[in-house]
């Protein structure tokens, strides 16, 4: 290292790399740290500064290649294992390790470069030392902007005099380096607000530098701005050539750091957007369109000179595409701007699906999941596309069944009156499920997927699609039927509600289907024993729903199974209702806690974790890393009492319900499985939507049991027969609840 830094010997890269490598693991090393300490100062000065500052090798990759200059500056990803991320490193690892022993070196040495640089006479600078010095603080931001730092105070100052000066250099790199600089000291407040409204008016001056780095650091450096209301607000009326720029850029520049810029401020200005989003989408696309149309078209293959390009233009591309998903998903206010973006989106989800780009599955289904829920309808765009979906999911997209399933589920939602009229749509729809339920390549959690999209034709299509119930019928069982077919809790409550959403559907063909096949008995003793499984509000509602809907068939119509288990049946409906008060407050705890409303307490806006009296800082003397005993901590407040007057009446009147016996017994289901995946509970699903969202279980069973009693005497007689005191009084409870409510609707 003395060599080297004398001039005495020469270093290549690699090896230089590799010796800061080496030195980060001697400062944390007790007796290494003695022998490097006493040189600490050399090697600050002579290995680490001289590897940060601009060389002739940048300036020269700065000309030839700009692009490629701005992509190892702004993607750590391209610079990994450099000799300028190890030096850099190395000097965090020294003032943050050993900061009692190094940090007023490292600022000292640092301080004087900056000093020298400014009394010199201008034609006598070294704007490659100013570079270097700057760099070096770059590097230092997290520990210097942390709580309880010392040099805090003097950090204004230090940005006011070194920093927003060189945005007027007349060196492009030394501008680039000023803007990264200010961009990592965002947090820092200035004393004056005219200064950082000044600087911002230099930051928007610069998206139009003729040097393509400067352009780029400059639009990077607005990201950190947008955070502060008073600049969002000052920066709101340069919005539309802001993004024009970043447009620019993206035409420029194959970098997913940029596009995420681009994201922010979609984000942030989402009700501006609406005007230039259409142009925005046709830019992203037509950027996305040439990074990936050169990779499908000149190397189809993977080789080991071209996977790196690839990975990054990919990286690239799935940029873009999140980045037309938060437009998409930030104009769903406007879904007449949607259905404008569609005819410019779909052709890259094409491109995606029928290029077989499997990294880009989830960008892509999110998108159209986005589009989809916005417009809250399948126009013949997205009907078009939907053949593209199918095709990719007979090749390999049976393995992005999740990933597919939102998309799938609004073609359901927002598209059933086509789908109920062409048949085509039904079998293709069918085969999925079908496929994944039968395929050996997926497991439950993707048989679950197959499940909900089931139930959601059921529940969309009522009336509409009865030649798909058998056949989902026939899934369900085969599963139900089958000794040791189920495997986890989630996934046997999913295929039991299949059954559930048969007989709400009609309860008469789902019966049918059931006793031609000789299932009844098999199906609803499972189902019946089940019962404590379905804990979710939206599991409970299926069950109730699914189980009342067979009271209303007449009794002489019943299978000879179900005549004598009615009252099984309806003690089920209890039981879930029993337990509904309590499901309801855990989903609205659930609900809360994703939106973070429970969350008390200010959390530090920082973009570092650093506290300056409780960081990693090692002891000279024992070589060991102190605690760091000031961790914040987030406060939860107490949860409300959501728990109607029903969850009061109900308490314990159901009384024990019993044990549940249909039909003969023969068949033996294996409940008592000690399985922690079996037994673990289904957790609720956020913002669910589902046609039986909107019903109240309490009105619904009110209706249900007084148009039994008129029309369906022997069966209403079979349920109240036999019912004890102690489920008298719960029905009568489960009543009183229900008028209560319709007069609260009334």
């Amino acid at each position: 290292i003395e060599g080297y830094t004398s001039g005495r010997a020469w270093m290549s890269l690699r090896i230089r790399g590799l010796v800061a490598q080496f030195l980060s693991d001697c400062v944390k090393d007790k007796a290494a740290w003695k022998l490097l300490k006493p040189h600490t100062e050399g090697i600050v000065a002579h290995f680490i500064f001289p590897q940060m500052c601009f060389t002739a090798a940048d300036q020269e990759l700065w000309e030839d290649n700009p692009v490629e200059y701005v992509q190892k500056r702004i993607d750590p990803l391209d610079d990994f294992g450099s000799a300028v991320v190890a030096a850099s490193n190395l000097l965090i690892d020294l003032a943050y390790d050993r900061k009692q022993a190094t940090l007023s070196t490292i600022l000292g040495f640092i301080n004087g470069v900056l000093a020298t640089y400014a009394q010199a006479a201008a034609d006598a600078r070294d704007p490659r030392a100013k570079d270097g010095a700057l760099s070096m603080m770059s590097s230092l931001c997290g520990l210097l902007v942390s709580r309880k730092s010392p040099v805090a105070a003097t950090l204004p100052d230090f940005l006011l005099t070194h920093v927003v000066p060189e945005f007027t250099s007349q060196y492009g790199f030394l501008r680039a380096r000023a803007l990264d600089t200010c961009c990592r000291y965002s947090g820092v407040e200035l004393p004056d607000k005219q200064a950082t409204r000044r600087i911002l008016e230099s930051v928007l001056a610069m998206l139009n530098d003729p040097e393509l780095p400067v352009r780029v650091h400059a639009a990077l450096a607005l990201a950190p701005m947008i955070e502060d209301e008073d600049m969002r607000s000052a920066l709101a009326a340069s919005l539309p050539q802001v993004m024009q720029v970043f447009l620019n850029l993206t035409n420029q520049i194959d970098s997913d750091t940029v596009t995420h810029v681009i994201e922010q401020f979609v984000e942030v200005y989402a009700d501006q957007m609406a005007p230039f989003a259409a142009q925005l989408g046709q830019q992203l696309c037509d950027t996305f369109m040439r990074v990936m149309g050169d990779v499908v078209t000149n190397t189809p293959e993977l080789t080991a000179d071209n996977i790196d390009d690839i990975s990054d233009k990919t990286m690239a591309a799935m940029g873009v595409l999140k980045t037309l998903g938060t437009l998409v998903l930030n104009l769903e206010g406007s879904p007449e701007v949607v259905f404008s973006l569609e005819a410019v989106v779909y052709p890259v989800i094409r491109f995606v699906l029928e290029q077989h780009v499997v990294d880009l599955y989830d960008e892509a289904f999110e998108i159209l999941d986005c589009c989809l829920f916005a417009v809250k309808t399948v126009s013949p765009n997205a009907w078009g596309l939907f053949g593209a979906i199918y095709e990719c999911f007979k090749s390999d997209g049976i393995d992005f069944i999740e990933e597919m399933l939102p998309s799938l589920d609004n073609y359901v939602s927002y598209g059933m009156d086509v789908i109920a009229a062409t048949s085509e749509l039904q079998a293709r729809l069918f085969d999925v499920v079908e496929t994944v339920m039968k395929s050996d390549r997926v497991g439950e959690g993707d048989r679950t997927c197959a499940c909900k999209l089931a139930e959601a034709i059921m529940l969309h299509g009522r009336g509409k699609v009865d030649g798909m119930i058998p056949g989902f019928l026939g899934l369900a069982a085969a599963y139900l039927l089958a000794d040791d077919a189920i495997k986890t809790a989630q996934f046997r409550v999913h295929v039991l509600e299949i059954v559930l959403n048969a007989l709400y559907y009609n309860p008469a063909i789902a019966l049918g289907v059931l006793e031609q096949y000789q299932w009844t008995d098999g199906v609803f003793t499972r189902l019946l024993q089940s019962v404590d499984r379905f804990t979710r509000v939206h599991d409970k509602k299926l069950l109730i729903l699914g189980l009342t809907a067979i009271l209303g068939v007449p009794a002489a119509q019943l299978p000879p199974s179900l005549q004598g288990g009615l009252s099984q049946l309806f003690a089920g409906v209890l039981q879930s209702f029993q337990s509904l008060g309590k499901a309801i407050e855990a989903r609205e705890a659930f609900e809360k806690m994703y939106e973070g409303d429970d969350l008390d307490g200010d959390f530090d806006g920082a973009s570092n974790d650093f506290e300056w009296d409780g960081g990693s800082d090692i002891d000279a003397d024992d070589g060991v890393f102190a605690d760091d005993d000031d961790a914040d901590e987030a406060h939860g407040q107490s949860l409300r009492d959501l728990a109607g007057r029903a969850a009061a009446a109900l308490g314990s009147a159901a009384g024990d319900i019993g044990e549940f016996e249909l039909g003969s017994g023969d068949d033996d289901d294996d409940d008592d499985e000690e399985d922690d995946d079996f037994d673990a509970a289904l957790e609720e699903e956020y913002a669910l939507e589902s046609p039986i969202e909107q019903i109240n279980l309490y009105i619904h069973l009110q209706d249900k049991l007084a148009e039994v009693q008129s029309t369906n005497g022997a069966v209403y007689d079979a349920i109240f027969g036999s019912l004890n005191a102690e489920s008298t009084q719960l029905v009568q409870a489960l009543m009183d609840e229900a008028t209560a409510q319709r007069a609260q609707q009334a």
